[in-house]
């Protein structure tokens, strides 16, 4: 009765909370509550008191019973129904009120004997075991990994735990230790010990500690091996644990070794002496009695758990191994050792896709803004507009509140819970019934019966996510949510408990306010004696800057390109809610903005922003190490965008803007500033005799949070903004708060005092206008990325080129103390140089200074996303590109049996080929075929993951296969593009100018030659401007003519980019694989093996000795598959009975490829046919080699 009580108390309590919804949402709610009442009242109220009645009348009535019992009886139920009714009446009531934030730790262990076997399958057995046991540390012993498996390889996630590793000392694929722990743990990992596959963490919760350390010992130790190994052992445990501070210790894994002392039944082997000799030495007792180990002959307990407090350990013992095939069981330890979950919280979810669209326009539409928002000030039109548009919204889309849990896998069901639990009491009657070969049939058997049940359900799942990608109506944010998921950390990011002065805070409430404090901090002026000085005359500003015009038709615009993916602000009005109100929305929002506008008031609700911790790099316990990420009111955006545009446009047309500044300008990018930067090192390069070119890199602190209000102002008026304009920016800056949300909890709203805003369109802007003036007066080469600095000087004199970037440095800090920013002011990062050169033999270059501190000197310096070299071979960066997206490959390899085709090769575009693309144009050059030759073959892995093709299929019928281009034209195709783009004046000037005469060959008859530079040196003319110009001179003039970018990318993609073959929606993937193994020419058939030198093969006569195995033979021909062969060409026949009319070499292409003069739907149909001939001809079983 109380679920039933609980559940009507809870949609009533939905229904009350959600009263403002849409009608229609409601009622299900109360019908369906309604029934839920009526059923309780039924089932335990009506009946039982009919049944009572009943029975009181007959005792009475028949004087069978005293009535005096029949009274109690009568009263025993008016008790019940009082208890019931309060039970109804009170407030909403659970079995275990409030989330559970606090637990006892869990730990267990299993020798897994090799993750990566079985593809991966014991690994999702234990994710599903662990799906009921919910352990917080996870220790595997016998991982089998090694550094060809990366931490962040998806195939060893378990979902909401990290990995941590140690591997075989070998780096072969055997033994190795490895722990999964819950993120929400405040752990740390200790480096105390020299012993190989052993792990040492260290837990801290309110001043206590738990060390727990999992290790493996291999059976195959020598004597000096074991030696070694207690020593190690001893060491750690001295380490963790003292008379005077006796923490508490957990040590678990698998020893290798018995002792009588463990498990009475069991021999002693000398290692299990020596090993019980030490553990009791000091004072660790060890907790396994039951066998960890057991074969159909034996069962010994070699899996241990040691522990120097073992009445904090109030229940330990040990599950059933997992997988038929691993011996070693799962043991396991809960200890009295309080620690914090993250708690479920709530979120208010909108059914965009039953939204009464109409309702919401017309009722827009229908109040009379200007009515409503007459004499009201700015702040008080915002707040109206706001709870008019949440009340539409509210009874229109219908939305309900949810509560967000810790999420399991998708594909882990009950049925798989309730075999495991199965297979628990299966090996529980095991031991009771003294191990009976009978019994432990009935365990394994269960094991088998799981790893099926877990293997059919992952493919369903996948089954029904191929299906989903593969149907058309998927909406675009599904598609990719799907794809990203497979690339991404697709858990709700944690933040673990922070260490803040040695203690751990896990309070969700108590870290957002250390989160707010922290942030806050960083938005503060540097103290210094700096004010504003005098606004300069400038005699080149003509105009003013003072007002603008607002158009409705800019706001449409605007709202119908906003992202419906982007989150929304403290105000919870939607970017797919603007969407869905298009131009009904217009109206209010233009009285706002120009009410704003006219009396320079940016309304104050719109300068609320919410922000989120985003982890960077390095300790997540370290407050240090995270990044705000703030989220800012849609409608202020909106408003924003349009200021942007006005003040962006006025710098623009009057030339304001620095020249050398790359950041946040339309038409430039880091490229763009990377290919200028290395032509010029380049041409150094180049002249006689070489020169050397000095480069300084220097980055701001906090370079958008400490931005002076009253210089940002300072500079817009110098620079001729003015009016109600200046006024709406002053206003803009001044007065903003935030606050930190966490898992549902807020911190309090914080004034930010300096910086621009984060999350804003309008911030970018303030900051380039700010910093605009940074390079007046520097002799260097200067150049700019938002706040990234860098100075290049050619060095003709080391003296005197040092003592012209001294003097340039020194601007820099009078600059910076003028406006009070800092540069590098952390003296573990200070500012860092290169010295680009080709001599064998340097000379000698005086040190260069800045804030007082020596200029680092190093030999690589990653700028822009491109680690720069001295000799810009790139070979660092190439290394870095080629290992960061082989680690990808695996997950194609793993996808490719559950997603379709063509979302496999949009995943690899995406998240692979783009790690390739990034910068290419600039490390292509005919000095790097080493390494290109290496990408390349990532293109090639990535072909045969996604096909399931053989290494050693040709890789132009493979890219043919996909419609893939070649790398190398592919860079090619792109650097003619970015050529086109600087010739037409579609990138900053600064690249236009670098192409010699260009003026004057655009005038000549010969205009789509492009004079060539003259190169003195192999690297200058393989260089970005001598290699493309190069290419370009040798394109049809028809194609140099073309006026249209778009046009002119296409007909250069066309030239370089096969025609996919088609497997029209086949949505059978081992079929498709061997189909396209078919196709590319290296499969089963003796013609294929033998053309590729396969050493099984002889000739490449088929088994039948007719003729050679060939596709046609095979598919046509073989009297091996004539039963199979009468069965497709009848449903040829069916098709098309012209079908059975072409040539053998025709027909023979047309089950491969299908036609393009027959509909999809026919070829569809014929490579179903195929691939069910591939299949049941059973040609294809087993392995290849």
């Amino acid at each position: 009765m109380l679920n039933d009580i609980n559940l009507w108390r809870a949609q009533i309590g939905t229904f009350s909370r959600n009263f403002k919804n849409a009608s229609f949402t409601t009622k299900k709610s109360i019908k369906s509550s309604e029934y839920l009442f009526m059923k309780i009242f039924l089932q335990y109220f009506i009946l039982p008191f009919i049944a009572l009645l009943s029975m009181h009348i007959i005792i009475v009535f028949y004087n069978v019973m005293n009535p005096l019992l029949s009274i109690i009886i009568l009263a025993f139920f008016c008790q019940n129904f009082s208890i019931s009714y309060l039970l109804l009446i009170c407030g909403d009531i659970h079995p275990n009120p409030g989330p559970k934030d606090k637990g006892n730790l869990s730990i267990c262990h299993w020798n897994i004997n090799s993750i990566p076997a079985h593809n991966f399958i014991k690994l999702s057995l234990l994710q599903s075991f662990n799906s009921i046991h919910k352990f917080d540390l996870i220790c595997i012993s016998e991982s089998f990994l090694n550094s060809s498996f990366s931490c962040d390889n998806s195939a060893l996630d378990l979902n909401g735990y990290k990995l941590v590793r140690s591997d075989h000392p070998q780096d072969i694929r055997r033994g190795g230790v490895c722990i999964y722990y819950k993120e929400s743990l405040p752990i740390n990992f200790l480096n105390i010990s020299n012993l190989p596959e052993c792990l040492t963490c260290e837990l801290m919760y309110e001043n206590k500690k738990c060390f727990i350390v999992s290790l493996y010992r291999s059976p195959s130790q020598t004597a000096d091996e074991f030696d070694f190994f207690l020593k190690e052992f001893e060491n750690i445990i001295e380490n963790i644990s003292t008379p005077s501070n006796p923490n508490l210790v957990m040590v678990i894994g698998d020893f290798n070794a018995k002792s009588t002392t463990w498990k009475t039944d069991d021999h002693d082997t000398p290692e299990g002496v020596d090993i019980s000799t030490l553990t009791s030495s000091y004072g660790l007792t060890q907790l396994i009695t039951e066998p960890t180990h057991i074969l159909p002959n034996s069962s010994t307990c070699i899996d241990l758990i040691f522990s120097n407090q073992p009445n904090m350990v109030f229940e330990s013992g040990v599950y059933p191994s997992l997988h038929v095939n691993c011996h070693h069981q799962i043991i396991y330890a809960k200890i009295n050792f309080k620690i914090f979950y993250p708690p479920p919280y709530e979120r208010q979810i909108w059914h965009y896709n039953r939204s009464n669209i109409q309702g919401i326009k017309l009722s827009i539409e229908n109040i009379n803004w200007e009515r409503v928002f007459h004499d009201l000030n700015v702040d008080k039109q915002v707040e109206l507009f706001q709870n008019y548009l949440m009340n539409i919204f509210e009874n229109y889309i219908p939305n309900e509140v949810i509560t967000i849990n810790e999420r399991e896998s998708p594909w882990i069901t009950s049925a798989i819970k309730n075999k495991i639990q199965e297979k628990n009491s299966l090996y529980k009657s095991f031991l009771r019934n003294g191990k009976t070969s009978i019994d432990l049939d009935k365990v394994n058997e269960a094991c088998q019966s799981l790893n099926l049940l877990v293997s059919e359900s992952k493919a369903a799942y996948y089954t029904r996510l191929r299906n989903k990608l593969s149907n058309p109506k998927t909406s675009s944010k599904a598609y990719w949510s799907i794809l990203k998921s497979f690339f991404s950390d697709k858990k709700i990011p944690v933040i673990p408990p922070l260490l803040i002065n040695d203690e751990y805070v896990t309070d969700f409430k108590t870290k957002t306010e250390i989160f707010n404090n922290h942030f806050s901090k960083q938005c503060s002026l540097i103290e210094n004696s700096s004010t504003l000085p005098q606004i300069p005359m400038n005699p080149q500003m003509q105009n003013s800057f003072s007002s603008f015009q607002i158009e409705g038709d800019e706001i449409l615009k605007i709202i119908r390109s906003l992202d419906i993916n982007k989150s929304h602000g403290f105000d919870k009005i939607s970017a797919k809610m603007l969407k869905i109100c298009d131009s009904s929305i217009v109206k209010p929002l233009l009285i706002i903005f120009n009410n704003s506008l006219n009396r320079g008031v940016f309304p104050d609700q719109w300068k609320k922003a919410n922000v989120t911790p985003i982890h960077k790099k390095g300790n997540k316990n370290d407050i240090t190490n995270y990044r705000p990420i703030s989220v800012l009111p849609l409608c202020g955006k909106i408003f924003e965008k349009l200021i942007y545009n006005a003040v962006y446009n006025f710098f623009l047309e009057n030339n304001i803007f620095n020249i050398n500044q790359s950041g946040f300008r339309a038409g430039d990018s880091c490229v763009n500033q990377l290919i200028s930067i290395t032509h010029n090192i380049f041409q150094s390069f180049d002249l006689n005799p070489p020169f050397e070119t000095r480069g300084v890199f220097l980055d701001i602190s906090k370079a958008f949070d400490r931005v002076w209000h009253d210089g940002v102002i300072f500079k817009l008026k110098s620079n001729g903004v003015a009016g109600n304009v200046l006024k709406l920016i002053a206003n803009f800056l001044d007065n903003r708060y935030q606050r930190v949300i966490l898992n549902g909890q807020c911190s309090s709203w914080t004034r930010i005092k300096a910086g621009v805003p984060q999350g804003s369109i309008l911030g970018p802007l303030l900051f380039l206008i700010y910093i605009n003036d940074i390079s007046v007066d520097l002799e260097s080469n200067v150049k700019l990325f938002a706040d990234d600095t860098s100075l290049f000087s050619v060095i003709s004199d080391p003296t005197i080129t040092a003592r012209l970037l001294n003097n340039d440095l020194e601007k820099i800090q009078q600059w910076a103390f003028q406006w009070k920013m800092s540069f590098n002011p952390d003296p573990s990062k200070q500012a860092q140089e290169i010295i680009f050169s080709k001599k064998n033999i340097k000379p000698n270059h005086p040190d260069l200074y800045f804030n007082q501190l020596k200029v680092k000197r190093v030999s690589t310096q990653k700028h822009l996303g491109v680690i720069l070299d001295e000799k810009l071979n790139f070979n660092a960066h190439l290394k870095t590109v080629f290992d960061k997206s082989t680690k990808c490959i695996g997950i194609l390899r793993k996808l490719r049996f559950f997603i379709p085709r063509h979302s496999l090769i949009t995943i690899y575009k995406s998240f692979i080929r783009s790690q390739l693309d990034y910068a290419d144009v600039i490390y292509d050059k005919p000095g790097n075929e080493s390494f290109l030759t290496r990408l390349e073959s990532i293109q090639y892995n990535a072909a045969l993951a996604i096909t399931g093709a053989v290494r050693g299929t040709s890789k132009e019928k493979l890219y043919q296969e996909l419609g893939l281009e070649y790398l190398s034209s592919r860079r090619w195709f792109k650097r003619l593009c970015l050529l086109y783009k600087i010739i037409k004046y579609k990138t900053p000037s600064y690249l236009f100018d670098l192409i010699p005469h260009t003026r004057h060959f655009l005038n000549t008859r010969n205009q789509h030659l492009i004079p060539q530079i003259f190169c003195r040196t192999i690297s200058f003319s393989n260089s970005f401007f001598p290699h493309s110009i190069r290419e370009w001179n040798k394109l049809n003039p028809t194609t140099t003519d073309i006026d249209s970018y778009p046009r002119f990318r296409n007909t250069l993609i066309k030239s370089i980019r096969p025609v996919p073959n088609r497997i029209f929606d086949a949505c059978d993937p081992l079929g498709v694989q061997l189909l396209t193994r078919l196709r590319v020419g290296l499969s089963h058939l003796h013609e294929h093996k033998f053309k590729h030198g396969f050493n099984d093969v002889i000739n490449p006569l088929c088994l039948c000795n007719t003729e050679v195995e060939s596709v046609s033979h095979y598919y046509l021909r073989c009297p091996n598959y004539i039963n199979q062969r009468s069965d497709l060409m009848n449903e040829l026949s069916n098709l098309d009975p012209s079908i059975l009319q072409l040539n053998h070499n025709t027909l023979t292409t047309l089950l491969l490829f299908g036609n393009k003069s027959y509909t999809d739907e026919i070829n569809s149909k014929i490579i179903e046919l195929s691939i069910a001939f591939i299949k049941d001809s059973k040609r294809f079983d087993g392995p290849l080699f």
